[in-house]
């Protein structure tokens, strides 16, 4: 065996030794321990105050449910049950207002707070709101004095020897006005809580619901308060509305239509897609026919003729032949205009008065110019 591979499994050796008493010694001097971190309220408790309610009513077996305010539109409950709302809004159709009253004669029990109920010092009554013709309405106390923002009052349920404690605040209260109540907690100098009949069920207002909410629902008598308003022997199921806010349109079309809103969109897919692809194979790219280099002189000359009526052509031509004339015949320079259109005329089988016309004479009409110009090839051709 060579040197260097003893020296290899001694060090191997050596490292292993010493990872398995690494391992040894990590589990001999730490242990594993569990700790609970606090993150803060969830997702689901922060867009729903009642939670805490609902888990706790279903702890104590009665059946209970979170459910929006759009959905419980189109899901009413059953006859008997309980309704919850976190923050109440008087329902704008008159459809919908019916659908609850004939719920609550029918024997459910409502439960809301004092949001949507009339100021008292409001003698106009609102058409269709079963709550003002009950004579609920909402005080808002203006004493600067009291310093006291909440206030402990003793709920007295049926059955139940002892009050019950819960904490309101007192910056409004309830006032009956009509004295249709059968059953109040005093809170100032009005009321926290009222309740009343209507048909067979019960319709029960609080000036301050905060105390069912999720930060309050363990503090005091609050839980308890809660399951003998609901009744803890009720087998019907409380309905808690923790949602009041209208969804969007996109939305509510999503949740009540999904299968027309789908094929809306792919229908509009396939719209777009059909605008990029055609029908039929490409036609071949025209092929137009190269004009005639005729064509093109005859179109330059009638816009030239257009545009002075041919003087320039015409001049740029006389000068162009007659300087052709004096350059090859150098005597022509010292001649007079006549004697010089006799020797031209002379040597190119013409008239003096045919190149006199041709060289200096100013044309009138087109027939002048063609005239004219046919003269000024026959004297270039005759140089």
């Amino acid at each position: 065996m060579r040197e260097s591979t003893i020296i290899r499994l001694i060090v191997g050796g050596v490292l292993l030794i010493l990872v398995v008493w690494a391992t040894f010694w990590f589990h001999n001097n730490f242990e594993r321990a569990t700790r609970e971190i606090t993150t803060g309220y969830s997702e689901e408790a922060r867009n729903n105050p009642l939670l805490a309610a609902e888990r706790f009513l279903t702890q104590l077996g009665i059946k209970s449910g979170s459910i929006s305010a759009s959905d419980l539109w189109h899901t009413m409950p059953q006859s008997r049950g309980v309704i919850i709302f976190s923050s109440y809004m008087q329902p704008r159709s008159k459809a919908r207002q019916e659908q609850l009253r004939k719920w609550i004669e029918s024997g459910g029990h409502l439960i809301i707070d004092a949001d949507a109920l009339q100021d008292a010092d409001d003698k106009k009554e609102i058409k269709g709101d079963f709550l003002s013709e009950l004579g609920a309405r909402v005080s808002y106390p203006d004493d600067e004095d009291d310093d006291v923002n909440e206030q402990h009052i003793a709920i007295h349920f049926e059955g139940n020897k002892t009050p019950v404690h819960v904490t309101m605040s007192t910056y409004r209260h309830l006032v009956d006005s009509k004295g249709k109540a059968v059953a109040g907690v005093k809170l100032g100098k009005g009321y926290g809580l009222l309740q009343y009949e209507l048909g067979d069920g019960y319709i029960t207002v609080l000036s301050d619901n905060s105390f069912l909410f999720n930060r309050e629902i363990g503090k005091e008598d609050n839980a308890l308060a809660l399951a003998l308003l609901v009744g803890i022997h009720n087998e019907n199921k409380v309905w808690l509305v923790h949602d009041v806010s209208m969804p969007s349109l996109p939305e509510l079309a999503w949740r009540y239509a999904p299968y027309a809103v789908s094929a809306v969109v792919i229908a509009s897919l396939l719209w777009l897609w059909s605008l990029g692809t055609r029908l039929g194979p490409l036609l071949p790219p025209a092929q137009t026919p190269r004009r005639d280099i005729g064509e093109h002189l005859a179109a330059t000359a009638h816009y030239l003729w257009r545009l002075d009526r041919g003087n320039a052509l015409l001049h740029a031509n006389r000068q162009r032949i007659e300087q052709a004339w004096l350059n090859k015949h150098y005597m022509l320079r010292a001649m007079p205009l006549q004697e010089r259109c006799e020797w031209i005329a002379a040597r190119a089988g013409l008239s003096a008065t045919v190149v006199e016309r041709a060289l200096y004479a100013q044309h009138n009409t087109e027939s002048d110019f063609i005239e004219q110009s046919c003269y000024l090839q026959i004297l270039r051709a005759a140089l």
